[in-house]
């Protein structure tokens, strides 16, 4: 009865699955969006212990109010469930939140055991099936989560569980088959798929672990994964192309296989997360962090130390006219400890935040590296990735508040920075500071290195005396390649190119190299002293840290922007309304005037800041202002000052302050009129009363004539025909003084 649903889900069609259930009164909106309401509820947070909201349980009591309208009908539950899986699936091919794509499947697997006893009986097997389906790619994304952490032996065994659960779910839809033949036979389908692409990868993944522990030939895991890839029972052509994406990356290694490989020996690894603070100058940032931050709580640890300086080296000294020079505060915090899936311990990394008078602060994490292979090194450049896979970061890996990305953790300590600031303001009604960050960096220094005839970790080493010697082994090109969004297949790196148009190439006196890409650094110079490494390092953190810079700039402008429309949709009511006075209109010119010199401020503000930048005077060295200057050419830094500029001469030509102007001088033209009117209006209206006046004081002349001549009745008559007579010569006289109409 449900051929043509599952005919067109092979076809990757969904509709008449979601018209069906609409059909039985599902809400099928609410079962398709419920991995992405999920992804908006605290995704870096994982579900607290301590009984506050489970997101699985949200997401089991959305499925239940939905279970008992599709379980009236025959099948509807585990098609119910297929809905669910497939949106889940729709989701993960987007995003990389893995979190909410498990607290769905388990909240659906929590309505399938307290529930599924109530089911008919034909459902029951039909439903658990699906359930285990959904296991299975529970599973898969685990694995995928451990290939992009670099987590071999979690990505191994998660590929195995993916494929036991597939296994079991079509032996639990062969039972569904008399009933819901279709079915049965789609979840067989997807099943089947799942064991033969799973199967191949996880043994790829055992032969990888092979190859790079011991230098094991890879090409009979490459063959089979070729027998996968050509398998009737691979369908999808999604399926195809990561074992594909597997397959040639597994090659690209094995062809390398007797090579000269990359060994770093003794290096530092550094991930930088810039950003600017807003509505507080740079200086005063500093000044408050210097004075209060030693008692504050940063990402829920007690801040170590402060430090009045940004302990750099005598380069920065620079002999700028103006005394401007690079300099700022250090707020240190506890080690950060970064634990795999398993509870491995994958790094441990100093933690600091720096704060400088330019306004380009970042959040600093470094760690020193030892004995490093280009694998290793490549998860811990992914590391710093908003991307990057989920693990357990925490100060000190202890247990209480933990993130699930490095990305994360910088994210909060900004937020909580600027939140500090607001608390140490003197004048606490002023608007609150926020963080503007830009993109992370990655900066890799290289100190010694070697090579090994191989992978093989026991082969005899090679010394490395030269960068270019270094940069022509297998492996290099991790230094060489930016940090990719996400990663599609094992070993990917191992089919990364040495040399492309992302990457500046900067060669030093002595031969070091300094080559950097969009979001990494990479210095190579073996044989150097470490401490002589020292200044190139602070120039890589100080160009990369510069991204916040213009974050935050460029929201200045916005501000500014959105505050300029805000007086435009008061003029246009004042226009539209023919109401508010010229007063009104002039102070709301001033208020407009006012604006235009903050953005002249600003805008003079920016244009030091970037000259002092550009110029030779930041360091007393000319070699390092020549690196500088380098390293921002390779950078985007002149694309990004030509948009600044630009951006802001938009905003200053702003016609607006013009149209206030007129509209003023309009409304003063009509004032001036109303008040000509008004004058006339009143001489007229004293005019009336003087005429008044005047006839008045001719009736105390008929009075005083009428005492002397005559005497009762008569007198009398006289007196109110008197009296008349002086009322009809007031009424004559004041309608000729009142003023007509214009």
């Amino acid at each position: 009865m449900h051929r043509d649903i599952v005919d067109a889900l092979a076809q990757g069609e969904l509709r008449p699955l979601r018209a069906w259930l609409a059909g039985n009164q599902v809400e099928t909106d609410r079962l398709v969006e419920l991995p992405q309401r999920a992804a908006t509820v605290d995704t870096e947070q994982p579900p607290a212990s301590d009984g506050a909201a489970d997101r699985a349980e949200i997401a089991a009591a959305e499925i239940l109010a939905q279970w008992s309208k599709a379980s009236a009908v025959p099948g509807g539950v585990p098609l119910l469930l297929l809905l669910v899986l497939i949106a889940v699936e729709a989701e993960w091919n987007i995003s990389y939140h893995f979190r909410p794509l498990h607290d769905t499947l388990a909240g659906a697997a929590r309505c399938m055991r307290d529930h599924g006893a109530a089911l008919d009986a034909p459902d029951r097997p039909a439903a658990r099936a699906v359930v285990a389906l959904m296991d299975s790619v529970a599973a898969q994304i685990n694995a995928e989560n451990a290939m992009v952490t670099g987590q071999l032996a979690p990505h191994e065994e998660a590929m195995s569980t993916a494929v036991a659960r597939a296994h079991q779910a079509a032996e639990l839809a062969r039972r569904a088959a008399a009933e819901h033949p279709d079915l049965s036979r789609y979840i067989i389908m997807r099943a089947e798929e799942i064991e033969t692409c799973g199967l191949a990868v996880a043994r790829a993944v055992g032969g990888l672990r092979r190859f790079l522990d011991t230098g094991e030939p890879l090409d009979d895991v490459a063959a089979e994964i070729e027998r996968a890839e050509s398998s009737d029972a691979i369908a999808s052509s999604g399926y195809q192309s990561e074992l594909r994406a597997h397959r040639l990356a597994l090659l690209s290694l094995e062809e390398r296989r007797n090579d000269p490989w990359l060994r770093i020996d003794r290096g530092r690894i550094t991930y930088v997360y810039p950003f600017a603070v807003r509505r507080t100058a740079p200086r005063e940032v500093v000044e408050r962090v210097g004075a209060h931050g030693s008692g504050w709580q940063l990402g829920g640890a007690a801040v170590l130390s402060v430090n009045n300086s940004l302990n750099l080296d005598d380069v920065w000294n620079g002999s700028d006219a103006f005394n401007r020079r690079y300099g700022g505060a250090l707020v240190e915090l506890p080690d950060v400890a970064v634990q795999g899936s398993d509870g491995q311990r994958l790094g441990n990394l100093r933690a600091e935040i720096r704060f400088s008078r330019l306004g380009n602060h970042y959040v600093r994490f470094t760690a020193d590296i030892a004995d490093v292979t280009p694998a290793e090194l490549h998860s811990m450049m992914l590391r710093a990735a908003p991307e990057y896979g989920h693990v357990r970061v925490s100060f000190g890996g202890q247990e209480g508040r933990a993130w699930e990305r490095l990305a994360a953790l910088a994210t909060d300590l900004t937020e909580d920075v600027c939140a500090r600031l607001a608390e140490s303001a003197e004048t606490p009604d002023l608007r609150r500071p926020e963080p503007s960050p830009g993109m992370f960096h990655v900066i890799v220094a290289v100190n010694a290195a070697s090579t090994t005839q191989g992978p093989a970790r026991s082969a005899p080493r090679h010394e490395m005396r030269t960068a270019r010697e270094l940069l022509e082994a297998m492996g290099a090109q991790v230094l060489t390649s930016p940090v990719t969004p996400m990663v599609g297949s094992l070993a990917e790196w191992g089919r990364y190119v040495r040399e492309s148009d992302l990457i500046a190439d900067i060669t030093g006196s002595t031969g070091e190299k300094l080559l950097r890409t969009s979001n990494t650094t990479a210095i190579a110079a073996p044989g150097m002293a470490a401490f002589t490494q020292t200044t190139k390092m602070t120039v890589a953190e100080f160009t990369a840290s510069l991204d916040g810079l213009f974050a935050g700039w460029s929201l200045e402008l916005v501000d500014h922007y959105q505050r300029v429309e805000e007086f435009r949709v008061r003029v246009d009511a004042v226009e539209r309304e023919q109401s508010g006075s010229a007063a009104a209109l002039r102070a709301l010119a001033r208020e407009l005037d006012l604006e235009r010199t903050r953005l002249n401020d600003f805008s003079t503000s920016v244009r030091s800041t970037i000259t002092l930048i550009r110029s030779p005077s930041l360091v007393s060295s000319p070699v390092v202002a020549d690196i500088i200057r380098l390293v921002l050419d390779g950078s985007n830094f002149r694309e990004r000052v030509t948009e600044l500029q630009a951006l802001i001469e938009d905003v200053a030509q702003d016609q607006l302050g013009s149209s206030i102007e007129k509209l003023a001088r309009r409304r003063e033209e009509q004032e001036a009129h109303e008040e000509e009117r008004r004058e006339t209006r009143q001489r007229a209206k004293l005019e009336v009363i003087l005429a008044v006046i005047a006839a008045a004081g001719m009736s105390g002349v008929v009075q005083v004539l009428q005492a002397g001549f005559f005497e009762s009745v008569r007198a009398a008559a006289w007196a109110l025909a008197s009296v008349a007579a002086i009322l009809v010569l007031a009424v004559i006289v004041g309608g000729f003084f009142w003023p007509r109409r214009d």
